[in-house]
This record gives C-alpha cells, structure tokens and sequence, in this order.
C-alpha cells in the first residue's frame, strides 16, 4: 500500500477524542488496544463489539484504510428556553474499501434505539451524505458464534512472519493441485521436509490474508475444507457488512 497517497486522509481524519474508560471497571475486558498490521499503528476499543470489528476490517483484504473516532458531527437540539444548541458527536469509524464509497460506522451492542441515537443517526447520515459517503449502523456482537472465532482466531495470523514467506508458496503450489482438501492434507504433504504442524499456521495466514478460501460460517479447523481464492473476494465475502451485520441505516 502506497502510505503516502494516505497522507492527507491520516491527518485529516486522526482520532478526535481519547478511548473513554470511565466505566471499565464494570466490564475489565471490553476496553483495550491492538496494533493494526493495515494501518501500521495501535488503536484503542472501547467494546468487544467495536475490537471485533476492527479485527475485521484488518482480515479484509478489500478494506484500503480506516480511521477511528475520524470526525466530530454537530447534533442539533433546542434547550429549555427554546434556544437552537448543539452537542458534538464522535462517530466509531470511517472506512475505505476498494470499490466502494468512504463509510462512516457506527457499532452498536444491540439494537435498542434511545431518542438520543436516533438523532445521532439522522445527522450522521447527514453529515456523511455531504461527504459523499454512506453511513451504517452494525451490531458486531450480533454475528454467528462460528463467525465471531474465526475472527478472533485468525487475526492471530495476520502478521507477516519468515516462516509464512518460507513456505506459503509451496503451500499454494500444492494447494492449486489438490484442491478442493482439508487443511490437515495439505499440512501432511509436507511430512518428508518438516513437521505438518508447522505448516499450520503458514496455512492459517494465507486464509487470513485472503489467498486461499475457506467457509467462515464453519469453525476453523485442520478438517476444514479450503482452496485457492481465484477471484477478487473477501475472507468472509463481499457482502458481509450488509449482510452479516445486520446493519441499518
């Protein structure tokens, strides 16, 4: 990826508040951070929801760029006298997908709509209308079981590593010709120059790197059936934020 075409857009959309964490003591593992691979940069996550789908964002090979809490969105309101005011809202994260417009994304828990959200719903997608972006509502947490740890699993493999250069090319060369197998025989087909297992996670970060195709709805493991990724395609498929997500906007 070309970082200096993003110069611009790094700045211009760098966070505009800190992680909140009033309330971790109350949940002790839903705040935190990550080093992003995609951005070269740690972020911070106030919810499993919102780190669930930065994990995403990270395994999907579509995904260009994305920035967190990226712009500050006026909500209008008349106080007690009837005064026109206005509070200041920080969206969760604006996106850049190959082919697509810039989304903003708002990650919600559940689908429980206050007064209060359903405003910042109007002007959000207000204000991103004048951007010339879309905006969407998800619900991360909302997603199937199997789906929710095939993230979590192979982000762990995200990262680039000398083993994965070593052998993801001969992993793919036997893979184009055994193909469709499982995980475990194309691990096997290197009994005679290492030990299988430790072509496991080689095979696991050509899956999380968008090079070979598995069936995410399905936990991942060695019987899991895989092949090549042929077409321009996303690790979960291309219409997983409108449609897995359950997203509304």
């Amino acid at each position: 990826m070309d970082m200096n075409k993003w110069k611009k857009q790094d700045v211009e959309f760098a966070p505009k508040r800190k992680v909140n964490n009033k309330l971790s003591w109350k949940n002790p593992h839903s705040t935190g951070y990550f080093y992003s691979n995609k951005m070269e940069r740690s972020f911070e996550y106030e919810s499993m929801g919102e780190c669930l789908f930065y994990f995403f964002l990270e395994l999907d090979p579509l995904t260009l760029r994305y920035y967190v809490q990226p712009c500050e969105i006026g909500i209008p309101y008349y106080d007690k006298e009837g005064d026109r005011q206005h509070w200041i809202h920080i969206p969760d994260v604006l996106v850049f997908r190959k082919h697509d417009p810039p989304c903003l994304f708002e990650i919600k828990s559940q689908k429980q709509y206050s007064k209060r959200l359903q405003l910042i719903d109007k002007w959000s997608n207000v204000y991103a209308q004048k951007q010339g972006w879309s905006y969407t509502v998800i619900f991360p947490k909302t997603l199937p079981k199997e789906i929710i740890h095939n993230i979590n699993f192979l982000i762990g493999f995200i990262r680039r590593r000398n083993i994965y250069t070593k052998w993801g090319p001969e992993v793919l060369e036997k893979l184009s010709y055994l193909q469709p197998c499982s995980i475990e025989v194309i691990a096997r087909s290197f009994t005679t120059k290492v030990d299988p297992l430790f072509i496991l996670p080689v095979i696991y970060h050509l899956i999380a790197t968008g090079y070979v195709h598995i069936d995410v709805n399905e936990k991942v493991s060695p019987h899991s059936i895989i092949k090549l990724n042929e077409k321009e395609d996303t690790l979960f498929g291309n219409y997983l934020i409108s449609e897995v997500f359950n997203d509304e906007t």
